[in-house]
């Protein structure tokens, strides 16, 4: 037994000093760290290609800075001046412009389009020109406002687009449709199974709450009857894929009740959908998806997120002790890094 504990220390230990393959150019070289989470080694090398001029290293530092929704240790440690160093050019404005804005000025037409797509002005052309280029997951923010300040035509039309995200649709339903109580929700129950909703059930309207806002807001019981429904959906969707894959590595059969679990943490149906790569046109979805990064996101995402008055972590707060026991736990140790 200590044998084999010693074995797979040397190999853990093999695996951080190892350098990466020769034979990756040094963006590739940087890639590869950053989706391992190795940020220490991936961001200043990111950082040397984008002053040297690699657009596309520029790129995903400037999606890194704003898109990351699970920062890391290290970037929490970095300070205002640290995050200036690797974030931003060095030049004489006061924080430095974005790589984002650099290559925007520099006639890039990606760099523009996720500038614009920042923006809260309904735009059906910029949702169509971003996965024209192939940026599909950058498409959310603009279809959400599509959704809250388009008109009828506009949901309409975009509902009807084949490029939509799919899971954007109960957004965009939700707000087309007459409302309903808990509306956003029902309508993302209504995605996520085949079967009817009725929105006059308790259950329903419980599990509609949760899903629309998360933990604090809805029926975290096991008993509610839509409780397998959306577990079955954590478990099986590839947008929570990494939730899926790091419950069933660390919780075995407590996996279902584990992913409900950072969907309470995270927010909800449209926040737990937002496991995206910063850039799809240097790291596809699928192959971020599987990566150390898509997990650790998780983890950091649900380490990080704090109660509405900010005054403690959701993971400590009342609500949470209805919570599966083995997501308490692997969040409050991934929290532990941060200390």
């Amino acid at each position: 037994m200590r044998r084999s504990t010693l074995v797979a220390l040397m190999i853990a230990v093999l695996a951080v000093i190892a350098p990466v393959a020769k034979g990756d150019t040094p963006l590739e070289q940087a890639v590869t760290l950053w989706l391992e989470g190795d940020d220490e080694r991936a961001l200043p090398l990111l950082a040397e290609l984008a002053a040297d001029g690699d657009a596309q290293a520029r790129l995903l530092l400037g999606r890194i800075e704003t898109a990351d929704l699970g920062p890391s240790p290290f970037r929490q440690s970095l300070g205002r001046k640290g995050s200036r160093k690797l974030f931003r050019q060095k030049d004489l404005t006061a924080f430095g412009r974005s790589w984002l804005l650099v290559e925007a000025k520099g006639g890039n037409e990606l760099a523009q389009a996720l500038l614009d797509a920042k923006r809260p002005t309904p735009d059906p052309k910029l949702i169509a020109q971003l996965n024209a280029l192939g940026e599909h997951q950058a498409t959310d923010y603009p279809t959400r406002i599509v959704a809250l300040y388009g008109d009828p035509e506009m949901r309409g039309d975009l509902l009807a687009d084949g490029q939509l995200m799919q899971d954007l649709k109960p957004y965009l339903s939700y707000l087309t449709v007459d409302p309903e109580p808990r509306g956003d929700g029902l309508a993302a129950l209504r995605h996520i199974q085949p079967d009817p909703v009725d929105m006059n059930s308790d259950q329903a309207l419980g599990m509609a709450g949760l899903l629309a806002l998360g933990l604090g807001y809805g029926d975290l019981s096991v008993d509610n009857s839509w409780r397998p429904a959306v577990e079955n959906w954590l478990m099986t969707s590839q947008s929570t894929r990494p939730i899926a894959q790091l419950c069933s590595d660390q919780c075995g059969a407590e996996a279902p009740n584990c992913a409900f679990a950072f969907l309470a943490l995270f927010g909800g149906y449209f926040e737990v959908i937002r496991i995206d790569s910063p850039l799809e046109t240097l790291i596809p979805q699928e192959q971020f998806l599987d990566s150390p990064r898509a997990r650790l996101m998780v983890l950091r995402r649900a380490a990080l997120a704090r109660t509405e008055t900010n005054l403690e972590t959701l993971v400590d707060s009342a609500p949470a002790a209805k919570l599966s026991t083995c997501a308490t736990d692997l969040v409050r140790q991934e929290q532990q890094s941060y200390k």
